[in-house]
């Protein structure tokens, strides 16, 4: 069968991440445990985030699922969480067999498909065919009620890479989930169809680079991402050949295009494997790096993977980077996707504590799988 993985690192790392190859942060043998302290250099924005508690990149982690399959046969991009109604809604490149449109043409035009599963992943409740927007490799899923669709934050007007091989957003906007249920014949929504923006609500959130702090007109391959808990929205762009992000109040973004942000920080560290999500709590940011196993995985103790998690320090520029062995057993194992999820507070009705979620694809090609991991201890 065909690899419906995504290459190389050239492709994602400096098209879909933004110079992710860069090797800034190369660190020596590593353990599961490992984490060294690096300070990033370069501005920090003026107002300074709420401090809040971070993630322990030291804390063990769990498996939340394994093995689960999402509509497509391909490889996972990113996964969200709703945590008001206990549902996930993974991204992938559109395919189907069955329809006639070859792998590669999917690709290459940015076709994504979001597939609805249930909160242990168990069960395919829905999907939504999004044309045209581009690769899924990060999503934010916007909560909104009990018994409502969400929204998701994604990019969108999907451009070729250099390669002309895989369709890239080049924007940013928030669609209303609007996905036929399990059971009924799917759906496909492109972008720029006015029926098709109508019936998602569709609003255009791209950063406007001329309102943010500091030089440069133009920004490239713009990535959503919700911070529910609270409230908050992060753009990570590329800007005068740094990797950037900028923060927002989530109600705000909402309501109106995005202006002037609550914070912005010029100069994030660049992953020295395969940039794969990124997700935003409090005053940290976190980043997943890495790639497939190189030499068998668990079929070769020797091989710890590369599927490395950084925290940063919006306020103060310190990051951490540590490995993680999470889902060591699993075949192929490639790192895809980072969110929070909230679940229910036990001991505070109505309140929710916070998981750092990571995904991996596993399997074979043609019959790639869906893993969540979390961390969950905060320090």
């Amino acid at each position: 069968m065909r690899d419906f993985r995504v290459d190389p690192i050239s492709r994602r790392g400096l098209i879909r991440l933004g110079g992710g190859a860069a090797a800034g942060l190369v660190l020596g043998a590593a353990t599961a445990s490992s984490a060294q302290a690096l300070t990033v250099t370069g501005s920090v924005g003026a107002a300074a985030l709420p401090g809040s508690k971070a993630f322990d990149l030291a804390d063990s982690s769990d498996a939340l699922f394994m093995h689960e399959q999402a509509w497509c046969p391909t490889v996972m991009q990113c996964a969200g969480y709703d945590h008001l109604n206990k549902h996930w809604y993974v991204a992938q490149v559109m395919y189907n067999p069955s329809d006639g449109v070859p792998y590669a043409t999917r690709k290459l035009e940015g076709d994504i498909a979001i597939t609805k599963l249930s909160e242990d992943g168990s069960t395919q409740l829905g999907r939504m065919y999004l044309r045209g927007f581009g690769h899924g490799a990060q999503l934010g899923v916007e909560a909104t009620s009990v018994g409502a669709a969400p929204y998701i934050w994604v990019e969108y007007a999907s451009e070729p890479d250099a390669k002309n091989e895989t369709g890239f957003g080049t924007k940013v906007c928030r669609i209303k989930y609007a996905g036929a249920a399990a059971g009924e014949s799917p759906r496909s929504f492109h972008w720029d169809d006015p029926a098709d923006r109508t019936a998602m609500n569709f609003k255009d959130r791209t950063p406007d680079p001329l309102k943010l702090p500091g030089a440069g007109s133009t920004l490239t391959a713009p990535r959503p991402v919700v911070d529910m808990q609270h409230r908050r929205l992060l753009v990570r762009f590329n800007r005068n050949g740094q990797l950037q992000c900028a923060v927002w109040d989530l109600d705000t973004a909402v309501g109106a295009p995005l202006g002037a942000p609550l914070h912005h920080f010029a100069n994030l560290p660049k992953s020295v494997y395969d940039a794969q999500g990124f997700c935003l709590y409090g005053s940290y940011m976190y980043m997943l790096e890495g790639e497939s196993y190189s030499s068998g995985g668990p079929a070769d103790t020797s091989d710890e993977g590369t599927t490395y998690i950084t925290r940063v320090d919006l306020n103060t520029g310190v990051s951490e980077r540590a490995l993680t062995r999470a889902l060591k057993s699993l075949v192929y194992r490639e790192p895809e996707g980072m969110n929070i999820m909230l679940v229910p507070d036990p001991g505070s009705p109505g309140s929710f504590l916070p998981r750092l979620t990571f995904g991996f694809a596993s399997g074979e090609s043609g019959d790639r799988r869906v893993n969540i991991a979390y961390k969950d201890a905060l320090i």
